[in-house]
This record gives C-alpha cells, structure tokens and sequence, in this order.
C-alpha cells in the first residue's frame, strides 16, 4: 500500500477555521495517477487539493491542483496554502522566496518573514490579466436573476482572467450583497449562453462569479466580496479566492486607479472570516498583480492511496 503524507491548512485567516480550506499532498514519487489524485479530490470535497510532484533542488516546486470536478492550471489559496507547506516541512531552512510550476504559469510567491512561517504573509505575483468580455447591466441581472437596483450601474462588468476567469460584479452595498440569492440552473444557463460553461467555453473551464462592493462589515476593510462557482452543477460559495482577487485588483488598476494597497474581506457571509491583501501597480499595459494573506496549520497525516 503506498502512503502519502498531507497537510490540512486554512488559508487567508490568521486563526483556525477561518479562510478557505486546502490539503496538501506530498508525491514526489509520482505515485498518484491524475484518476486519483481527482478521486482524492473528491474524497475530500473540498474547493481545492494540490499535489507538490517534483522537488527541483529547492529552487522550484512542480504542483497541481485539483477541484472535486476537475484539475484546475492556477488557483490563488492553493498556491499560498501549498507555499506555506513547503516552507514549514519541505525546504531545510525557509527561504524569502517559493517558486511553484503550476499548468497556467510559473508563480513566485514571496514570505515576509521567512523565520515565523506560521506568521508570516505569503504573497503572490499572479499572472499577466486577460481583459476578456464586458457586460450590460441588464443582461447581467436577466441573466442572472438579479433586480438591476442592486448592481452599481456606475461601475463596468467585466470577466478578467489571471488563470481562471471569472467575471467581476459590482453591487451598490452591503446590504444587497449579503441577500444575493443564484439559481444554480440559471447561472449554468447564462454561463452556456455566453460560453462560458465547461462544455463550451474555449478553455474548458467554468467562468466564476464575483460580486464585489465597497462597503464592508470591518471599518479598516476596503471591499466585501462573494464568489460564486458552478462544480459539478452545484452552485457553491467560496470563502476566499486568490484567484478572482488577483482578477478583481487588475479590475481595479485598470479602471479606477494606477496604484491599489486594499483589504478585502470575503467569506463573511459563510461564517469563514478571510481576508485577501491587494497590492498592484499598472505602467501602461504592465500589471504587477500581488495578492497575499496568512495561513493556519490544521492537521497532518497519512492517505492510503
């Protein structure tokens, strides 16, 4: 029987059960077929699982990362998740700097303080933005089943990618954020409509949805934000996603200002406290996209694979 060690971390949470939920797993053998490593996945049931496959003499880490639906190329809290893991257990000593080969791109991701891991923020430099489709606001609210009051009319819709696509919704207040009710088969229905469902998308992956606004349940955050995926015809929530916010902030460099430092709280209306750190500046059409946040060590031990 082969047996695999793994991590349980919550990530973009500075205390236990908050942020969003991650195992990590250790196969450096390359003993997990990809039929496996998805079983896994689904075992668990969790938003993401990664696999670090490859030690590349503690310069570079091969990873992969997987949904209960599918192997996703990039995802945000896995990478910081999978960052903290190997600078805790895998490198003999913590370095300033972890550089994971994920499918999309290759993502560096920084440790302010290399000697504290467990406190430490982990930050990432995502991807170049894809500007990928805009939106009218009513073919948004038709489309979606959402009153048109409640969307912020002053600000574009837009799907941006950094990785994974998701198309950023702004919402008048926290208010109308917080009621915000999705019919899964009426998201798949505008997603399909507009290609941007698994089964027609150019990608093959799932567009997400993310709701943003500026008024917020913590005075010293920036923005509440919601983000709503469809995974295995499900309509689910994410408590904190790395990868919508690296879109979000290039959101926010292109149409609002060239320099952005931001707090954003998600996963408030879930019960899962997260808080994402945005720091990006725009030079023309040079984005630098730097998303960060703290991870909490939860559990570790064996699967029998």
């Amino acid at each position: 029987m082969i047996e695999l060690k793994y991590y349980l971390v919550d990530v973009f949470t500075s205390i236990k059960y908050g942020g969003n939920q991650l195992a990590v797993f250790i196969d450096f053998e390359n003993n997990v077929s990809t039929k496996n490593m998805l079983n896994i996945a689904k075992e668990l049931n969790f938003p993401e699982i990664t696999f670090i496959k490859k030690n590349n003499n503690n310069q570079s880490f091969d990873v992969r990362i997987f949904t209960p639906e599918y192997e996703v190329p990039f995802a945000g809290h896995p990478s910081l998740g999978t960052a903290f893991i190997i600078s805790k257990y895998v490198l003999p000593t913590p370095k300033e700097r972890i550089s994971l080969n994920l499918k999309y791109a290759n993502i560096s991701i920084d440790l302010t303080t290399p000697k504290d891991v467990e406190r430490s923020h982990f930050i990432m430099k995502q991807a170049k933005p894809e500007f990928i489709a805009t939106f009218n606001y009513q073919e948004i609210a038709t489309g979606l089943g959402i009153n048109i009051t409640a969307l912020n009319t002053k600000k574009p819709i837009e799907e941006i990618s950094t990785g994974l696509p998701c198309i950023i919704i702004p919402i008048i207040n926290l208010a109308e954020i917080n009621q915000l009710k999705l019919d899964s088969k009426k998201v798949i229905e505008f997603l399909r409509l507009h290609k941007k469902y698994k089964t027609n998308s150019s990608t093959g992956l799932t567009t997400s949805l993310f709701f943003v606004t500026d008024e917020t349940f913590e005075k010293t955050n920036s923005f509440n934000t919601r983000m709503f995926c469809i995974e295995n015809e499900n309509l689910l929530e994410d408590a904190a996603t790395g990868s919508a916010n690296g879109c979000f902030l290039s959101y926010l460099l292109k149409n609002e200002s060239s320099e952005i430092s931001a707090i954003v709280e998600q996963g408030f209306q879930m019960g899962r406290k997260s808080y994402i750190h945005l720091n990006g500046e725009r030079t023309s059409d040079i984005y630098s996209i730097k998303i960060g946040g703290q991870v909490i060590e939860l559990s570790k031990g064996i699967w029998n694979v």
